[in-house]
């Protein structure tokens, strides 16, 4: 019986061009399809074509699936499926043994996933939580991946890892060892939630051309190719595009035009801003994009609501305005992006240093821009900005990126103030730049805060002339603070 020397449990046909890419990559393949047995007759026939012109074999059950790989084992585990991991992993865990590798591409908390990795090296068995960005899987180019767990398991898996795996420019392997327990899908969590956010900002630009230029796709279109030839360049500025360009095969109509505006969200980026709240980091783009998910869901809500309060008059910019309204509204949204990048990127490095994982933001930064939905110009500042400075605790302490916000504050205060003159919604560009302002300002004026909350509850406070956290005597007729200290 022929032994193969790398296994893929999957559900889906992105499942499928994954077992391509490792078979192509000079891997013998063994697939278990888990829904083989669901499939019709014609997909089953042409599942075993497509599969045995790349020698790959397909099981339709555990048991064969297992017993077809060379010892110790090597496997992968992936599905876009929300109950994947709930469904199949305790059993595909129960038929490995001692020195075997499960390299599991699925979303799952990261806390569940260190629990995990604990649980499984009692038994010997490597268990790697890997974060995988999910955009096109390319057979030629291969895949961005980002391994957690014990880093003997990655060594294991390091010589699969290091073949399918994407190469950017320079020749940098997208398969970096991101750290131990689940650092790996804690780093895919946080790219989760960065695409929420870009993906709001730009929706939010195209809500505003939309609203003071032009509704017109052809126009639309010119404009979006226009921003994406600057340094505002990215993969969904691309698919906007794309998309933008597209017809309702029944109705001939755009087909922007007929889609609801209820748009779903995952659990991991609820689970992504409960962790920047138990961190006390600010993540407001990415909280500012999952509100207005749950704003989507409540459309007859909506509705009853516009006719209630009523629509506000939009002044639409002239015509030989247009040109310099378009830049501002890229510069605002190019800072917007900016500082989604920031936010996740300083929650990253208080999680690394919370949790002790050491992660290495460059190379998560260099994985981020290949093959990933986060693709854009700017990441590649952001890989220029970490080389610069390998401890860079914010992107706004680089130099490049402090003269983006300088340059480009003024357009986004612009277009925000435009946005609501005319009752646009801009929840992340306006989280933007009050996370900007906040972060600039040397006051924050919650002095007063910290003495209410003595006031009430002596809770204590500091004082800016002198160390030391200090209770009040609040009740003091003569109204003069007399004070004790509390704590060094």
């Amino acid at each position: 019986m022929n032994l193969y020397s790398v296994g893929l449990v999957t559900d889906d046909e992105k499942g499928f061009d994954l077992a391509a890419v490792i078979a192509k990559s000079g891997f013998s393949v063994s697939l278990y399809m888990t829904v083989f047995d669901t499939l019709t007759d014609e997909e089953q026939k042409s599942l075993m074509a497509d599969c045995a012109e790349l020698n790959i074999n397909v099981s339709s059950d555990l048991d064969s699936f297992v017993i077809a790989l060379e010892s110790p084992k090597k496997v992968f585990m992936y599905s876009s499926s929300s109950d994947f991991n709930a469904r199949i992993l305790p059993g595909l865990l129960s038929e490995l043994n001692p020195d075997d590798a499960l390299a599991n591409l699925c979303d799952m908390n990261f806390t569940e996933a260190a629990h995990i990795v604990e649980e499984q090296k009692k038994r010997g068995v490597f268990y790697l939580p890997t974060g995988f960005p999910r955009a096109r899987i390319d057979v030629e180019s291969g895949i961005s991946i980002m391994p957690g767990g014990y880093y003997e398991g990655y060594e294991k898996m390091r010589g699969v890892f290091s073949e399918i795996a994407s190469r950017d420019e320079e020749g940098f392997v997208c398969c970096p060892y991101i750290g131990p327990a689940g650092s790996g899908q804690y780093v895919k969590m946080v790219v989760n939630g960065l695409e929420y956010a870009l993906l709001e900002i730009n929706a939010e630009l195209i809500n505003l051309v939309k609203a003071f230029c032009t509704k017109e796709n052809d126009d639309i279109i010119e404009i979006l190719s226009d921003i994406n030839s600057t340094e505002s360049e990215s993969f969904f500025l691309e698919m906007f595009t794309d998309i933008y360009s597209r017809y309702d095969a029944g109705t001939g109509q755009p087909i922007t035009s007929l889609v609801s505006d209820s748009v779903e969200y995952g659990r991991s980026v609820v689970w992504l801003c409960n962790e920047a709240m138990n961190l006390g980091m600010p993540l407001s783009t990415v909280n500012a994009s999952l509100e207005l998910r749950f704003l989507t869901a409540l459309k007859s809500e909506r509705i009853a609501s516009s006719k209630i309060i009523g629509d506000i008059d939009v002044q639409k910019v002239p015509e030989q305005n247009r040109r310099l309204f378009i830049e501002r509204l890229r510069k605002a949204a190019y800072l917007a992006g900016i500082c989604a990048f920031a936010q996740c990127f300083g929650l990253l490095r208080s999680a690394s240093e919370k949790y002790n994982w050491d992660l290495d933001l460059l190379a998560i930064s260099r994985t981020m821009q290949v093959n990933s939905y986060t693709r854009s110009r700017c990441l590649n500042r952001i890989i220029e900005a970490f080389d610069r400075n390998y401890k860079l605790h914010n992107l706004f302490t680089d130099t490049y990126f402090q003269k983006c916000a300088s340059s480009y504050s003024s357009s986004i205060r612009y277009i925000i103030a435009m946005g609501m003159s005319g009752g646009i919604p801009v929840p992340a560009m306006t989280a933007a730049l009050e996370y900007i302002d906040q972060y600039r300002s040397t006051d924050l004026g919650s002095g007063i805060i910290q003495l209410s909350r003595d006031y009430v509850i002596g809770s204590g406070y500091q004082r800016i002339d002198r160390p030391g956290v200090y209770n009040a005597n609040w009740e003091d007729q003569e109204r003069i603070i007399r004070e004790k200290i509390i704590s060094n």
